[in-house]
């Protein structure tokens, strides 16, 4: 975390010195959970929580100051102990601290969204870039209005290249998210059905996300996806709307394209890739499983292109990309089976996308479907479990599992594709459901396990005794 002074803080954000203790911190935190010593607390208030209420148990945890919107008891409490400051807004506050810090960084900044594969590009090209060059980026999913922020204050001075994922579910958050990072790199991986729920049509997911090139500066040089309907719309536009701005595309059908990869072979560890990067043809092996990353691979090699790796480079970087938790990871399991848990995230579009993988894989054994609510659609909820049932009843899977509130709609669609084999669909979690899938696989089975993250599909992972799996940090 970067090392902050009083003055140069309440410059930033306009804040009335209420008391002054300390006068320099070792950086910023939000969580009063976390180890806050020597550092500022910024007192952010959601919709569920309330950072003003926890001013002292931020002072038990170490913090040498206070930033509030707000006067309490608490305050009045703490002046003798600490510095307070007081500023309009404590969320604007922290934003406006995050783009200091990224001023005060030689850094180019990156930033990427999209519907499916924000997060796995993040972190291929954290990957892929950092076999070159020296890489920030943020941990996890910090990709909100106060992650972003956050992330650039962990900027240290000194980088070559900071990677930042910005996501949303409203018109307007991608607009703020670059006003606060200012990247000179832009990418949306590809629009899907994600957040239904709050756009009701896949054109007004593309405008939302559309807004990481609109927002951006004339000379952000902007990636664009052309195998995707919605980002080819994009680049289509960009060409006559930004005159001045390098733009890079990728694709796996067209040749022309600045990144031009397709998969010559894939199992469950890995897929090999051939093709162009930057004019100059070669092939990689990367330790990935799913056709649906080779987007997420091509939109990382044209961010190394973009802030300045050799194609050579590139080709060399591209083997040093991995999934991470809960994202088409690899489990090995007691029995012998195999599984790949795929439940950080789930939309109808990546649904799709791993059963596709799961029909064209060959295994030695059998195939088992392990599916769990979909969040954020909506109306439109019901329908889409249905579908997805279709595909599932289509995909030639063994046995079936699905865990969630639209369970019905989902054997609805399983049973209309005549669907004979076994399924056990429940609208909440057992501890049976675990067990009975434990007991079900053999050595040479594989499981696809899928859900949106709140439905905590891990749940049918440990009755399966993984070799090589453990809870979410």
């Amino acid at each position: 975390m970067r090392a902050m002074d009083l003055q140069t803080i309440a410059k930033v954000t306009g804040a009335k010195i209420l008391s002054q203790k300390e006068t320099n911190f070792a950086g910023i935190g939000t969580d009063t959970r976390a180890q806050l010593q020597g550092q500022l607390f910024i007192a952010l208030k959601g919709e569920a929580f309330d950072a003003h209420n926890f001013l002292e148990k931020a002072v038990e945890s170490g913090a040498a100051a206070l930033m509030v919107h707000e006067e309490n008891a608490q305050t009045e409490k703490l002046k003798d102990k600490v510095t307070i400051l007081l500023v309009p807004d404590t969320l604007k506050s922290l934003q406006k601290l995050g783009n200091w810090a990224r001023h005060e960084s030689s850094a180019r900044i990156v930033g990427i969204t999209g519907s499916n594969g924000k997060t796995t590009t993040k972190e291929f090209t954290a990957a892929l870039v950092g076999s070159a060059m020296d890489v920030h980026y943020n941990k996890g999913s910090f990709n909100n209005h106060w992650g972003v922020p956050f992330t650039l204050l962990q900027l240290p001075p000194k980088k070559d290249v900071a990677i930042i994922e910005m996501g949303m579910n409203h018109a307007g958050e991608i607009t703020e998210l670059v006003h606060i990072a200012e990247p000179d790199v832009v990418v949306c991986t590809m629009v899907g059905r994600a957040h239904m729920e709050f756009f009701g049509t896949i054109e007004k997911v593309a405008e939302a996300k559309e807004e990481i090139y609109e927002a951006a500066g004339d000379q952000t040089v902007r990636i664009y996806n052309l195998d995707n309907t919605q980002t080819h719309n994009m680049y289509v536009k960009a060409r006559e709307k930004f005159p001045k701005a390098r733009i890079l595309t990728f694709s796996s059908e067209d040749p022309r394209a600045d990144v031009h990869l397709m998969i010559s072979s894939m199992n469950m560890s890995e897929i090999s890739i051939k093709g162009s990067i930057g004019g100059e043809a070669g092939t990689a092996r990367v330790q990935v499983f799913g056709a649906q990353n080779l987007t997420n691979l091509m939109a990382a090699a044209s961010v190394g292109l973009a802030v300045g790796m050799t194609p050579a480079q590139v080709w060399a970087g591209l083997p040093a990309c991995k999934t991470n938790w809960g994202r088409n990871q690899l489990v090995h399991l007691k029995s012998g089976a195999q599984m790949i848990f795929d439940a950080y995230n789930a939309n109808p579009d990546s649904m799709k996308a791993l059963i596709d993988n799961m029909k064209l894989l060959t295994v030695p054994g059998r195939k088992v479907g392990v599916f769990g609510q979909m969040r954020e659609l909506g109306s439109a909820s019901a329908n889409l479990h249905e579908e997805l049932g279709t595909w599932v009843g289509q995909a030639g899977f063994d046995k079936v599992y699905f865990i969630g509130d639209d369970a019905a709609a989902f054997a609805k669609g399983l049973n209309s594709t005549g669907y004979k084999n076994l399924a056990l669909i429940e609208k909440d979690y057992k501890d049976s459901s675990g067990q009975d899938l434990a007991g079900f696989l053999k050595t040479g089975d594989i499981a696809v396990v899928k859900a949106s993250r709140g439905t905590k599909l891990e749940r049918f992972v440990f009755p399966c005794e993984p070799l090589d799996f453990a809870e979410k940090q």
